[in-house]
């Protein structure tokens, strides 16, 4: 029977297999916005998007009759590379973009609406509004906008990323225990792909190696080579992990 791992979270869990992946979906224990290992492309993707579980995914029931709110009216839509997903409710498309699941390269849809548009370009997700639903109290988002799990710190380090073809040059912004971002020279990467990473000495911080998946792009201007990618680590030892946590809680 074959298995898969998934990142959930920022931490590696599995493996399962096919069922076992449905009832932890079904439990809360897993989420769509998730990533699931796929050795053919030896690469991160996103759950929804594998093929393993796209039928599922489309023949889910999603029943009308728990809406509370109109931000739980599942009328949304999302196209990522060319690919088309959905529906989903409002909150549910908030929740993601706080997990950094979905990019500015991405675009939504929804009957309201005459065309695709992308995510920064639409009123309702922008900073203001998502400011304004989080400081609305409303019962329906308090799960929204988690605390995150790992506390971050600027953090300045030059850094080296590879595919295991080429090295680009790149440098850090900030860090986590579970993930880091980063200005990267090269303008082609996609959210769930895996990168190695070696991060030079930097901010208290000994150098050390991750390997990652890519969960956020973001173009710093349009004719700039550099972009803003957001990575979660899928691989680093417990040493360095424990050498983040040390730094990030001082000085958070």
């Amino acid at each position: 029977m074959v298995k898969y791992y998934l990142s959930h979270q920022g931490q590696q869990v599995g493996p399962w297999s096919y069922q076992e992946i449905v009832s932890q979906l079904e439990a809360k224990k897993a989420d769509w916005t998730d990533y699931i290992y796929d050795e053919k492309s030896s690469g991160w993707v996103l759950l929804a998007e594998h093929d393993l579980m796209k039928a599922y995914f489309n023949k889910k029931e999603k029943p009308e009759s728990h809406v509370l709110h109109p931000g739980n009216d599942k009328k949304w839509f999302i196209l990522k590379s060319e690919n088309k997903y959905g529906p989903f409710s409002y909150f549910e498309l908030v929740k993601m973009l706080q997990e950094k699941s979905l990019s500015d390269s991405d675009y939504i849809w929804t009957a309201a609406m005459a065309s695709w548009k992308r995510f920064p370009d639409c009123d309702e997700f922008k900073a203001e509004k998502i400011r304004e639903l989080k400081n609305s109290n409303l019962p329906e988002v308090e799960k929204i906008f988690l605390q995150r799990r790992f506390a971050r710190a600027k953090f300045g380090a030059a850094v080296l990323v590879h595919n295991s073809k080429t090295v680009w040059k790149g440098k850090s912004l900030e860090l986590s225990s579970g993930g880091a971002g980063l200005i990267i020279e090269n303008q082609s990467f996609e959210p769930g792909q895996t990168l190695f990473l070696h991060f030079k000495v930097g901010d208290k911080v000994p150098p050390f190696n991750a390997i990652c998946s890519v969960v956020s792009k973001q173009y710093v201007s349009s004719n700039a080579k550099e972009v803003k990618y957001g990575v979660k680590f899928t691989n680093i030892s417990r040493d360095v992990r424990h050498a983040i946590k040390a730094f990030t809680d001082h000085e958070a």
